[in-house]
């Protein structure tokens, strides 16, 4: 939810320019004119600089870098057996073989946090959701505590 609120609340603000009157976005800007001289015939533009700082803020919100790759969904069965559904991100820096990993250690952290002595994956399946736009790994898997 928090990485869509900044959408929703440019979605609130947006019908408030309709207050303003006038030329739109008028004579002055927020940002300096000029520019920074990086060599004797190149100079970059302090607008060009805040366009790409907002560039570079926008991909890393939507990428998110250090969110989780994998959300984990764990449902548990009697008999001390355990379903584990991961969706992996839609977008994401790598990542693609560690499922069966981040299942060994959740079921070994539960097996630990119960009191048991190990676990035994009985059923292990990777796939990919291929959807419209950004097709999606998951995998399902079946432990059971020991």
């Amino acid at each position: 939810m928090r990485r869509y609120l900044p959408c929703l609340l440019i979605a609130l603000l947006l019908p408030a320019c309709n207050i303003f009157s006038g030329n739109i976005p008028g004579k002055h800007s927020i940002v300096p004119k000029g520019g920074v001289n990086l060599l004797p015939n190149y100079s970059i533009a302090y607008a060009d600089m805040v366009n790409v700082g907002l560039l570079v803020g926008a991909v890393y919100m939507i990428t998110d870098p250090t969110a989780p790759t994998w959300a984990i969904t764990e449902t548990r069965l009697p008999d001390q057996r355990v379903l584990y559904a991961l969706d992996k991100q839609y977008l994401s820096q790598g990542g693609d073989g560690e499922a069966r990993y981040v299942v060994a250690r959740r079921a070994e952290a539960l097996a630990r946090e119960q009191g048991l002595s190990g676990y035994r994956i009985e059923r292990y399946e990777e796939a990919i959701d291929s959807r419209l736009w950004l097709p999606r790994r998951t995998a399902y898997a079946e432990v059971r505590l020991l």
